[in-house]
């Protein structure tokens, strides 16, 4: 720490009045000193000194110092100078997703890992996601980057190009740095084969390739798993009605997915993680139905990291999870189980915010082999300081939130009583972070994330620079905010 408050000093004594220093960003190499820095007016810089400057794109401030810009070409050189700030891959811990649709969070983020061990993917968003926040694949590269220079975080991150329909999609994130890569087949998913007669399943199975002899292969076998540490086997015997099903609502997914995989391979020249997720279907994945899906990928050489099923109950966005908890646990059980039986593969939660009564769940049967996706619940937490500092802007933030819900509902799962949202003016000051504590509040302003980011009046953001430049103003609040919220996450999910 000495030596840290000495190269501090120099720095500032090199640096305009106006500056502060990150202190856990001091780094250096033989001949150069980086640091991330700050003006009063929350505008961010690299400060670097020494031979290496010449290789950043920025203010000279002498013939070896300058002040960079925060630019995805000088974070790509930073990068070629420090190995930690190049995604890496999950080592025998669980993995997490820290989704940030604002680019201020990472910092937040990494400083809820405290002592967890966990491994952080800081860099996540599906392409959905970037196109209602108005972002890039190497913005979020970037902004992920510069967030874990400056708190000097080199344990290692992942970087997840999620919920990919499209190879366009894949060769975009891969081209950026992205090395987890999550297929999404859910619109090759068909979850009307729950409700089919069986001279229905017939004809659907006799138009697609390969139904008879997927049929033969499965009909009448019995499938075991076990799960190691818990005295649990899971053994059933597939049924005919169960393989027409399962082939008829999942094998369209399967091929969609071995031939993304297919994809990422060409697009990325190099080592990757690779999840599938099922999860956005109105059914829940059945075992044998998981059996099915992780059997065909596997023998047709994908190398899953993670497979999200659709959990039974109600995973909805932004609260805790709904449902029978002794059924989810009995389920659970069963797709741990066949998870290390057919793959030793994580499995993965997605919409995985605020699922506080199943989190202990995924620690005692899956431990090191669980996935969480969040991404919302980080959002909400900067609309909640947004609501502490600048009541005027939250609410006129919540009244467009409103007046939007309905319409972007539509692509989410909430059932979300807006009789027990209060109204903007209903409220008084000091009440308004009150809201996110409660769950009709959280959903609403959780699935408006788009609209509010996006909002213009000509070319002016109505809502997206406000917002931001609070944060930055109020920078250590939000990101405690964030510490003290995922950590709560990552307590329950590393319990025992």
């Amino acid at each position: 720490m000495g030596e840290i408050l000495k190269k501090a000093k120099r720095i500032e004594k090199r640096l305009p009045e106006n500056y502060s220093i990150y202190r856990n960003s001091i780094t250096g190499t033989d001949n150069t000193t980086y640091a991330l820095v700050r003006n009063s007016g929350t505008e961010k810089r690299l400060y670097v000194s020494g031979s290496g400057a010449q290789s950043f794109e920025g203010e000279a401030k002498s013939e070896n110092i300058k002040l960079c810009p925060l630019t995805w070409e000088n974070a790509q050189q930073l990068m070629d100078v420090f190995d930690w700030l190049v995604p890496s891959f999950p080592s025998s811990k669980p993995s997490f997703g820290f989704g940030d649709r604002t680019g201020l969070a990472t910092p937040g983020h990494k400083r809820s890992l405290g002592e967890h061990d966990v491994f952080p993917i800081f860099a996540q968003q599906s392409i959905r996601e970037m196109e209602r926040t108005g972002r890039t694949p190497q913005d979020v590269m970037n902004t992920a980057v510069w967030g874990v220079f400056e708190e000097g975080y080199r344990e290692g991150f992942a970087a997840d190009a999620d919920h990919l329909k499209t190879r366009e999609s894949i060769e975009e994130t891969a081209a950026v740095g992205f090395n987890m890569f999550t297929c999404d087949p859910s619109e090759h998913v068909t979850p009307e084969a729950d409700s089919m007669s069986e001279v229905e399943l017939e004809e659907a199975l006799r138009k697609m390739e390969r139904g008879k002899e997927l049929l033969e292969k499965y009909s009448g076998r019995k499938f075991t798993a076990s799960l190691p540490g818990h005295g649990y086997e899971f053994e059933r015997i597939f049924r005919s009605n169960e393989v027409k099903k399962a082939i008829v609502k999942y094998f369209p997914a399967v091929k969609f997915a071995v031939d993304s995989f297919d994809w990422v391979s060409e697009a990325r020249k190099g080592e990757f993680i690779f999840e599938v997720s099922v999860d956005e279907t109105e059914t829940p994945t059945t075992p044998l139905e998981h059996v099915f899906v992780a059997k065909e990928l596997t023998e047709r050489g994908v190398d899953l990291f993670s497979l999200a099923p659709r959990f039974v109950g109600d995973i909805e966005k932004g609260i805790d999870y709904i449902g029978d908890l002794d059924r989810f646990e009995e389920q659970l059980k069963a797709h741990a189980a066949i998870a290390r039986s057919f793959g030793d593969y994580r499995l993965s939660l997605h919409s995985g915010s605020d699922k506080f009564s199943i989190y202990p769940y995924f620690a005692e049967y899956l431990g090191e082999k669980v996935h969480v996706k969040t991404a919302g619940t980080s959002y909400l937490e900067a609309i909640r300081l947004v609501a502490e500092k600048d009541p005027d802007l939250f609410r006129r933030i919540h009244e467009f939130a409103l007046e939007r819900f309905d319409e972007d509902r539509a692509t989410y799962h909430v059932e979300t009583d807006l009789s027990e949202v209060p109204g903007p003016g209903e409220l008084s000051d000091e009440k308004l972070p009150d809201l996110f504590d409660r769950d009709d509040p959280r959903q609403v302003f959780h699935v408006t994330y788009g609209s509010v980011l996006n909002h213009r009046k000509g070319t002016e953001y109505v809502f997206r620079d406000e917002i931001k430049n609070l944060l930055k103003e109020y920078e250590e609040r939000h990101y405690r905010l964030l510490e003290s919220h995922l950590g709560h996450h990552l307590d329950l999910l590393t319990q025992g």
